[in-house]
């Protein structure tokens, strides 16, 4: 096929947002969808390629993965090799080892699966995994295992069935990813099955029956497609977020323009495809694919040797650098691998195989080395300490993760004989508060019983979206342990505890009463309505029910940031204290939300001050990750629960909370 300058134009429409957007340039808050017009860009131009072959006799399965082995493998393992060196640099053990694993996942084109199973895209945590972008390469090879194979058959022998076939195939995909979006948005996300549509929908635009469709349109008809298209691709980047439920049919509105701009010019020059053939836009769709490469392990390791968010002028500096080592990276990697005119096949496929063994066993060299603790100390005996802890933590049987609740007098705090007269009920961060009520109860000869589930607010007849294998128990095990509260007699005061800001409209987390994916105010709606409901259910059976304030939330894990600066020997000072303002906000805008008949319990203004919420308290670390409370966090806010716990403590509340 004839080269199109606008397409790599495209490319760069594609790439831009996506670099500026892991920069951290929040304004194109829709930026990861360059992803998506890449697969669209991807499936046009592969499957028109390996169709022109076909119909001209000229198809090899073999000769096909040697052009993708020279288009792929060059420039993904001298990023894979660069991003070695600077994590055995910048990296302390505990993460190298992490490294050591999504590199395997990377060289093997299986890191989608692994950061599927490990990670989410849209969390803080992504932003020190120097290899997640490669998670759309793997659904690429993934998918092109498969697709030249099918086009063979159909192309070949049922060739009138090869439209029928396509578009079925794309409208199975688009109804799976839009089905399984409530139910598991990280599958949704990462994995082939509902990704594929997008490189099947620029497949469809490769078929002779749709481009003699293409050819056959008026110019006028071809601008006003080129314009729409670039249109939707632009209202996608600026009106999608990371709160869009993604990528179901809101993912059709930037393939769709792609698709628009890609079907206009096969024939026709447009306006649009002159304005993206112009140089700039050209030359950056040309180095599009290592400016994908390097720009974010660029941005992740400067975090990492940072050890704190990046400032405005150093991300501009590392987005210029991206720039200036992908373009060499097209000149002296990509450009002449895939120019080299010597056609060997195995001159390709044994380095090839060389590249991908070599890069799997320095990964488990890592791994079975410990990451090698020999170059500088993982955060000391306290870091280990309170790792130690937080794995007990995560371990822990009251922590469930099915949708039963603990039964038979197990996870009962506080000492004695006597009958649990209060109830701790929420997810884990509920759970980070029992050796506070333990401490407290204790000291107020109160017993307490902890029913919690990983991932499931104590909010009854709601589901948390996006869902997941571990919050699809969450509606059978909270009306389970409503139900197990209303029928004991001993009950008198209930405490809810969640990761609330992730719930109340501040997180990316929603709350739906039907499944269906609600507004962020409807979702804000559906959390007062929970509350209220769950307090007059249990005030008809007599028993009170307190909501305790978010925790505050560090920007980073706090045990990752203090490995860190150990490693890098530049002190505690980064991983100390946190600002508290968005903090305060957080806390004041659950209590906004609670009904009058709900106790409101802050957190907050024991362990922030006005300016700063502390981190650490001497050699004391307070938190066991970015989110949780250590027991020396929960021994600081203790005594908030014994006063609780004492009479005529629990009364009515106005939910006022200053700094």
């Amino acid at each position: 096929m004839k080269y199109r300058a606008d397409i790599n134009g495209l490319r760069a429409v594609a790439v831009a947002p996506v670099v500026l957007y892991h920069a951290g340039f929040s304004t194109i808050s829709g930026g990861f969808v360059g992803v998506d017009i890449f697969f669209v860009i991807s499936g046009f131009l592969i499957t028109s390629d390996i169709i022109d072959r076909i119909e001209n006799d000229n198809f090899s399965l073999v000769e096909f993965y040697h052009r993708r082995v020279r288009r792929i493998f060059p420039a993904l393992f001298a990023m894979l090799a660069a991003c070695f060196v600077m994590a055995w640099l910048v990296m302390p053990p505990g993460e190298l080892i992490a490294f050591g694993k999504s590199a395997i996942a990377a060289a093997l084109s299986a890191a989608n699966v692994y950061f599927y199973r490990n990670t989410d895209y849209f969390t803080a945590a992504a932003n020190s995994l120097p290899l997640l972008h490669t998670w759309s390469l793997a659904v690429e090879e993934q998918f092109y295992l498969l697709w030249p194979l099918a086009l063979m058959i159909l192309m070949r022998w049922q060739k009138p069935l090869a439209l029928g076939f396509v578009l079925i195939s794309c409208v199975l995909s688009i109804a799976a990813s839009q089905y399984w979006l409530p139910v598991n948005a990280p599958f949704v996300f990462y994995m082939l099955p509902t990704r594929a549509w997008e490189l099947l929908l620029g497949g469809l635009l490769a078929l002779p029956s749709v481009r003699a469709f293409a050819v056959n349109q008026s110019q006028t008809s071809a601008e006003i497609l080129a314009l729409v298209g670039l249109g939707v691709i632009a209202a996608s980047l600026f009106m999608i977020d990371h709160d869009t439920p993604f990528p179901g049919i809101y993912a059709l509105a930037p393939c769709l323009g792609a698709a628009f701009v890609i079907a206009a010019g096969i024939r026709h020059q447009t306006l649009a495809s002159k304005a993206l053939s112009v140089s700039p836009a050209a030359f950056t769709g040309l180095i599009s694919y290592s400016l994908y490469l390097w720009h974010w392990p660029l941005l992740v390791f400067a975090g990492i040797y940072a050890n704190r968010e990046l400032l405005l002028s150093e991300r501009v500096g590392i987005v210029i650098a991206a720039l200036l080592i992908s373009a060499l990276s097209w000149r002296f990697v990509e450009r002449p691998f895939r120019q080299r005119r010597d056609t060997a096949r195995w001159k390709w496929m044994v380095p090839a195989a060389a590249s991908m063994g070599v890069a799997c066993c320095l990964s488990l060299v890592l791994i079975k080395g410990g990451g090698f603790p020999g170059r500088g100390p993982d955060g000391g005996p306290v870091v280990q300490s309170v790792k130690a802890e937080s794995a007990t933590f995560q371990a822990s049987s009251c922590l469930m993760r099915g949708a039963a609740i603990p039964t038979g007098g197990k996870c009962i705090l506080g000492s004695g004989n006597v009958a649990p007269t209060v109830v701790l009920w929420g997810d884990s961060h509920a759970a980070h508060l029992a050796s506070s009520l333990d401490e407290a109860a204790k000291t107020t000869g109160t017993r307490v019983r902890l029913i919690t589930k990983a991932g499931c607010a104590p909010l009854p007849e709601m589901q948390m979206l996006p869902s997941s294998p571990m919050r699809a128990g969450c509606p059978a095990f909270n009306a389970a342990a409503l139900q197990s509260i209303l029928a004991d007699p001993h009950i008198s005061l209930v405490i809810l505890a969640g990761r609330w800001n992730t719930y109340s409209g501040v997180g990316g987390s929603l709350l739906s009463k039907d499944g269906a994916w609600p507004s962020p105010d409807v979702s804000k709606a559906n959390f007062t309505s929970a509350m209220r409901d769950t307090a007059a259910k249990l005030a008809a059976h007599g028993i009170k029910t307190a909501v305790v304030g978010p925790a505050p939330e560090p920007p980073t894990d706090v045990l990752i940031c203090l490995a860190r600066a150990s490693f890098l020997k530049m002190g505690d000072a980064p991983c100390s204290a946190m600002p508290a303002g968005r903090h305060w906000q957080n806390n004041q805008i659950l209590a906004n939300l609670l009904p009058p008949a709900v106790q409101f319990i802050p957190i907050v203004p024991t362990l922030c001050e006005a300016v700063e919420c502390p981190l650490k308290s001497g050699n004391n670390i307070l938190y066991l990750d970015a989110t949780h409370l250590s027991r020396a966090g929960g021994h600081v806010i203790a005594p908030l629960f014994a006063k609780v716990f004492s009479a005529g403590n629990l009364t009515a509340s106005r939910h006022q909370v200053v700094p």
